[in-house]
């Protein structure tokens, strides 16, 4: 569900683009010419944001943006080599700049990015000046039968290059559906499909516009993401439940839920497995039945809250989460050095028990707002504390 999610504004996207390369001529020419103008100030706008959210990725991509825009707008690439070694290493910087680890726009850390950047324009002038024969053989020779390819004047190697990108970064965005990999994936057609069409003044504005407000899409979802998600858990935090009880009305029940003996479990085994059990009863919580929607409240305790339904009616929700979560083992890994091992560490693994307590409350309280149900749910959390944990009470 969550990568369907991601696809979605980029495959509109990509719908709209093609819509409105097929009746680019019907728009009025008053438009066009202010159309025109679109692209620098989107590819402003995308730089500034990405900049200011220190988004390396998407910064990167608007880079390729204005880099296939100058080269078809400015007819940099005249010749058929260099059309065909622009036509591949955009599709393959992209995939480049996509795999380097994040590291920031304007730091120490950046450098790699931008010297493979660098290398690229230099290979690329020393290709197109000296026209070697193995990079013209590579780029220009044909693999297949020539009558396959009659559709496009683009060589076999740019298209092989673009579509292995693709299915590279297709195989990258399942691993990890995040906005700027889906703007990626987007990006990357606008690039090619540009390329396809060369400097034709509706693929330049056409495509890139939509390419740009791809870029657009992933900058703002990021940073949505950095102010309303918890970055551990993946949980929506405090931010979103404030909001959620800014327009929550009617009849409704409010759950806290803490996990039991967190703090000694964290002096035990250290602070990463205690956050990886954070994680592990966040994953429970995202999949929680009956209409719940989960908050991480801070530390180890998260919030639960359902619309429309009373304490009697939430509960037996609840109770089903409890019992995953304490019947679900956490395996620990420890490193211990057996004196007969000369070569150093071995891991052993701990089968441990992980249970939450949770307290729970509804509207139909003396409470006269949410954050007051959120209190009551609070105090029935420390009862079923003094009661032994692993239980609710309300």
């Amino acid at each position: 569900m969550r990568i369907i999610r991601s696809l979605v504004p980029v495959l509109i996207l990509l719908v709209l683009s093609f819509y409105g390369f097929q009746k680019y001529d019907l728009i009025p020419q008053p438009v066009i010419n202010g159309i025109v103008f679109l692209p620098i100030i989107l590819a402003l706008l995308v730089l500034g944001l990405t900049i200011h959210f220190n988004r390396s990725p998407v910064f990167f991509y608007t880079l390729l943006i204005v880099t296939a825009n100058v080269v078809l707008g400015l007819e940099l690439a005249t010749t058929e080599i260099s059309y065909a070694l622009a036509s591949g290493f955009l599709p393959f910087l992209l995939l480049v700049l996509t795999v380097l680890p994040e590291r920031g726009i304007l730091s120490v850390r950046a450098i790699p990015a931008y010297a493979i950047l660098f290398l690229s324009i230099v290979f690329s002038i020393y290709v197109i000046m000296n026209a070697p024969s193995w990079a013209t053989h590579f780029l220009l020779s044909d693999w297949l039968p020539a009558r396959y390819f009659d559709w496009t004047h683009q060589s076999q190697t740019v298209l092989m290059i673009s579509m292995a990108v693709f299915l590279y970064m297709l195989v990258l965005f399942f691993l990890r559906p995040l906005p700027h990999m889906s703007a990626g994936l987007g990006v990357l057609i606008m690039l090619v499909v540009q390329m396809h069409y060369g400097d034709a003044s509706r693929s330049l504005n056409i495509f890139s516009i939509f390419a740009l407000l791809m870029c657009l899409y992933a900058v703002l979802q990021e940073s949505w993401r950095m102010a309303y998600l918890d970055e551990l858990t993946e949980l929506p935090g405090r931010r979103a439940l404030r909001e959620k009880f800014q327009k929550i009305s009617g009849v409704y029940t409010v759950a806290m839920l803490d996990v039991d003996h967190f703090k000694k479990f964290n002096d035990t085994y250290g602070h990463d497995t205690g956050d990886a059990v954070l994680r592990m009863i966040a994953s429970k919580l995202n999949k929680i039945t009956g209409g719940g929607v989960s908050y991480r409240y801070g530390g180890e305790e998260f919030s639960v809250v359902f619309t429309g339904k009373r304490v009697s009616e939430a509960k037996p929700y609840l109770e089903t989460l409890r019992e995953t979560i304490a019947n679900s083992p956490f395996v620990v890994n420890r490193a211990s050095r057996r004196k007969s091992d000369k070569k150093g560490k071995q891991k052993k693994s701990k089968t441990v028990t992980v249970t939450v307590s949770i307290g729970i409350a509804d509207s139909e309280t003396t409470a006269s707002s949410p954050w007051e149900v959120l209190k009551l749910a609070d105090k029935a959390l420390y009862r079923a504390k003094k009661k032994g944990r692993n239980c609710i009470c309300h």
